[in-house]
């Protein structure tokens, strides 16, 4: 009981300075955990918007309508969660007649990390579609964006891939 009495009477500062040494590490790292799983939902999230708008692809929704780019990032936005703005999503949808054509050109990025090579041209009935979209993703955490992004000064980028093959809608 003595030695109680004598610990809650210190008056010699150790805890304020060991919690001022520890705190800053421990708080970056806190923060870097919720940027990565911040960064992890919206990953999640674009596969989940790529795998929705692609079956609208597959049946033909989007060839239907007279402007096919709109209708499509129309069901994007309908699949897409409160955290996702689908205007910030790059597209790059093309189509193939077999899947031996299948190849993604590599991505051309400009300074702003934004695709520079993407097209939007859906296939048609029998066809495959090929979707690959991306989306920029900005770090606070110091050490996070340097981990995640493309290159000096470029945001990291979430990608999602999808193949289908169209259904004979004609």
């Amino acid at each position: 009981m003595r030695s109680a009495n004598r610990l809650s009477r210190g008056e010699g500062g150790n805890v304020m300075i060991e919690f001022a040494l520890l705190a800053p590490v421990f708080f970056m790292l806190v923060m870097g955990l919720v940027e990565f799983v911040l960064y992890q939902y919206k990953s999640y999230t674009l596969n989940h918007i790529v795998y929705e708008s692609t079956r609208s692809l597959q049946t033909g929704q989007v060839q239907s309508a007279t402007n096919m780019r709109q209708k499509f990032e129309e069901m994007c936005a309908e699949s897409a969660g409160p955290l996702m703005n689908c205007e910030d999503i790059q597209w790059d949808v093309r189509s193939y007649d077999a899947l031996n054509q299948i190849e993604y050109p590599p991505v051309e990025y400009d300074e702003q990390g934004l695709p520079k090579n993407f097209v939007f041209q859906p296939g048609g009935a029998n066809q495959y579609s090929v979707v690959r979209a991306t989306i920029q993703h900005s770090f606070v955490t110091p050490f996070m964006d340097k981990l995640f992004q493309m290159g000096p000064d470029q945001p990291a980028i979430a990608n999602a891939f999808c193949i289908v093959k169209n259904e004979p809608w004609n």
